[in-house]
């Protein structure tokens, strides 16, 4: 696989979370066919069902449940580095200098040190 999709591992993060297509696809502002889609591309890139019925709900393939904490910090990883960085400005930490310029005509009116 040459080209990587990284939206597939913030997916994979969210399914491997939420354990549902529906939750998945909520999480994320999708519908459930678009993350059904999605699951079906993950499977064959991984080439593991990743996900599999049980009863009415989905569990993690044994590949998948391995994968689980590693794809959770790439993703944090990821977002990391792509969040803004914090650039509010601290007032009370600064130290401020003055420098003032100006002719010796207007010194002449300023009062001596004492």
């Amino acid at each position: 696989m040459d080209n990587v999709d990284l939206n597939l591992l913030l997916a994979l993060d969210v399914l491997l979370a939420e354990g549902s297509v529906t939750g998945a696809a909520r999480r994320l502002g999708l519908s459930s066919s678009a993350m059904s889609r999605t699951l079906t591309r993950l499977r064959a890139a991984t080439g593991d069902p990743l996900l599999v019925r049980a009863g009415r709900g989905l569990v993690p393939t044994p590949h998948a449940a391995e994968l689980r904490g590693r794809v959770h910090e790439l993703t944090r990883d990821v977002r990391a580095v792509l969040r803004p960085q914090n650039t509010q400005l601290d007032v009370a930490a600064l130290e401020l200098t003055f420098t003032i310029r100006a002719s010796e005509a207007f010194l002449e009116f300023l009062p001596a040190p004492s």
